[in-house]
């Protein structure tokens, strides 16, 4: 008996010596939902776990935090990873690791069809009522997300994740949401008949290329995690998540 205690508490310390990376996210479908009842679900969760499953060097956690606020968490510690960011989204990069781009996508303009209503629609949108959300960065602002610059240059509603951005937008609380592809595009194929409604401009907000961005001291290296992202690859396993989440067109080369 005294024997099996002692095999079984080297078991637990070898586990718990495996070094504990949290994976910061906020609300941003289809990467990061969160649910009424304050629980997180989303491609940023289900491939914490796929890398998990595939590796036992080190455990990733979820750690949420907010749009606006991951900036200051990620310098003060408080996770050391983030998945499905772009550099341009006001990164320093001298002061964070990169991996090579994971998706690539875009935001777009969204409307509501109206009779009459067509592409030139989305050209003098500084005379539109826009729908953003807080801490996001948009192409038409260049980039920048103070929301009190943003509602001196545009008349500009501001919520708390893209979701919201589109339920404002069939609530008539704006005319123009900016939106994510691959929110729009999971959108369209749970609710056809909503996303029938919606008219999307023919150009972008802005095109990206998201990466996983880790902190210099992450006890994880950039090259590493691509090597278990290139094994979720070889195995199929990350082609299986893209398509759950129908990104696959979006993955990069």
């Amino acid at each position: 008996m005294k024997r099996w205690c002692c095999w079984l508490l080297l078991l637990c310390s070898t586990a718990w010596s495996h070094p504990l990376i949290k994976v910061g996210g906020y609300p941003y479908a289809p990467f990061v939902v969160k649910e009424g009842d304050n629980s997180y679900r989303g491609l940023t969760l289900d491939l914490i776990a796929e890398l998990n499953e595939i590796q036992r060097d080190v455990r990733f956690v979820f750690v949420p935090t907010s749009a606006s606020h991951r900036y200051q968490a990620l310098a003060l510690g408080r996770f050391s990873l983030m998945l499905f960011e772009d550099i341009r989204w006001d990164w320093n990069a001298d002061q964070i690791r990169m991996t090579r781009p994971l998706l690539l996508g875009g935001e777009i303009y969204v409307a509501l069809k109206a009779p009459g209503r067509d592409q030139s629609f989305f050209e003098h949108l500084e005379q539109r009522r826009l729908i953003g959300v807080t801490g996001y960065h948009y192409g038409i602002a260049d980039f920048n997300a103070t929301p009190e610059e943003l509602k001196q240059r545009f008349d500009i509603t501001l919520v708390k994740d893209n979701i919201s951005a589109l339920q404002g937008l069939f609530k008539g609380r704006g005319e123009v949401a900016m939106l994510n592809l691959s929110y729009l595009n999971q959108f369209s194929k749970q609710y056809p008949q909503q996303a029938a409604r919606l008219l999307r401009s023919d150009k972008w907000d802005q095109q990206y290329e998201l990466r996983a961005l880790l902190s210099p001291t992450a006890s994880v290296s950039a090259s590493q995690l691509e090597a278990w992202l290139a094994a979720l690859q070889s195995s199929g396993r990350l082609t299986r998540l893209w398509t759950k989440y129908g990104v696959q067109h979006q993955a990069a080369p």
